[in-house]
């Protein structure tokens, strides 16, 4: 594992909710120093209530905790005020000089130098080069071109930021083969799980079966088909966990489906263990087909069996996953499924999960940024 070097790393807000970059990082971060930079959005705001409640979390953030410090974890976490408009020049420039000074004060009061560059954000190619950092790294977690109301810079801006980088971790092969750098270095990036946040429980087999789904309900999950399988099979319970960037209006008023909304993070595992079936309800198109879903292994590392539409990152478990391949399939599923939750098949599942650990996958990352550094440096 890398050790005693500072990583500065563009990703979303930390501690917000919990993403693949805070899982790796946390990992990094037992033997480095971490400066994190906040959003700075990809997408055009909308005059909503969930885009202002989100306008006015960033101008907080940037008044009120505009550099926060946690020493116990080697964390210096930045939101620089950025003007949300990347699809004009001089306002990205203005936002360039903005992030680089705020960086450059958070490494001098570390006493740290030559830093190593992590982003997930397409759009801060013109930050490498410009703090004296040795390497520079894009972690691709979606294919943000697809992203609604996203900016038509985007696509640009990321062929600007591959031609700087030295390595790109993609979590799909999609985005492996079409999102390369000048380097040539593109890796599979695969989703990894916390086994002890995630643990197996024998409890979790119940009288009545609870078909349920945990994450962000958002235009990519397919709520028509939650609603159709909720109303197929009454005698069933289903529950759907996690806050909402879409309307949700629709899941209310169905005796059997239970909208909970979000619970902190601490007690998701307790209140999902109790899941009968855990189902990936995810629209199929340009977006999803180059997405990894995180929460397919904390299912499995719960014991849980999984239903999902036809995701190929997901497929690629075969047989320890149902996969659907159109909608009534996934119906016809659920009560197979359902039988399928039993001991022995759970700690099966169990097993699986545990190959995928955040620490083996973090130090497979660090061995390739060690190895790009040494190529580099030749």
């Amino acid at each position: 594992m890398i050790k005693d070097r500072v990583f500065v790393v563009f990703g979303d807000d930390w501690g917000r909710y919990p993403s693949t970059l805070q899982h790796i990082m946390k990992e990094l971060i037992k033997y480095n120093k971490l400066i994190w930079i906040g959003s700075l959005g990809l997408r055009k705001p909308k005059f909503s209530i969930l885009d202002l409640k989100r306008i006015f979390e960033k101008v907080k953030n940037i008044f009120v905790k505009k550099e926060v410090v946690i020493l116990d974890q080697n964390i210096t976490i930045l939101h620089p005020f950025v003007l949300p408009f990347h699809n004009i020049s001089f306002v990205r420039n203005i936002n360039k000089n903005k992030i680089v000074t705020e960086i450059n004060n958070a490494l001098a009061k570390l006493g740290k130098d030559k830093p190593i560059i992590v982003t997930s954000q397409p759009i801060v190619g013109d930050v490498i080069g410009e703090i004296g950092d040795t390497s520079a790294h894009y972690f691709c977690l979606d294919d943000y071109t697809q992203f609604d109301g996203a900016y038509k810079i985007i696509e640009q801006l990321e062929k600007e930021l591959l031609e700087k980088s030295d390595t790109c971790f993609s979590v799909s092969e999609i985005l492996v083969k079409t999102r390369v750098p000048k380097t040539g270095r593109s890796y599979f990036l695969p989703q990894g799980v916390n086994i002890d946040h995630f643990k197996y429980a024998e409890s979790s087999i119940n009288n009545t079966p609870i078909i349920g789904f945990f994450g962000l309900v958002s235009e990519w999950i397919d709520i028509n088909l939650i609603i159709k399988a909720a109303k197929k099979y009454p005698n069933y319970k289903f529950e759907i966990i996690g806050r909402h960037s879409v309307s949700v209006e629709d899941l209310f008023n169905i005796p059997n489906l239970e909208y909970v909304g979000e619970i902190p993070y601490n007690e998701l595992p307790k209140r999902a263990s109790k899941f009968t079936v855990g189902i990936i309800p995810f629209i199929v198109n340009e977006l999803t087909l180059a997405c990894n879903p995180l929460k397919y292994l904390e299912y499995i590392s719960m014991g849980i069996p999984v239903i999902s539409t036809n995701l190929p990152e997901v497929a690629k478990f075969g047989k320890a996953v149902y996969i659907a391949k159109d909608e009534n399939e996934f119906l016809e599923l659920i009560p197979i499924a359902v039988e399928n939750n039993c001991e022995e098949h759970n700690k099966e599942r169990r097993l699986v999960a545990e190959k995928y650990s955040w620490y083996s996958i973090a130090e497979n990352i660090s061995n390739l940024i060690v190895e790009s550094e040494t190529q580099k440096q030749k």
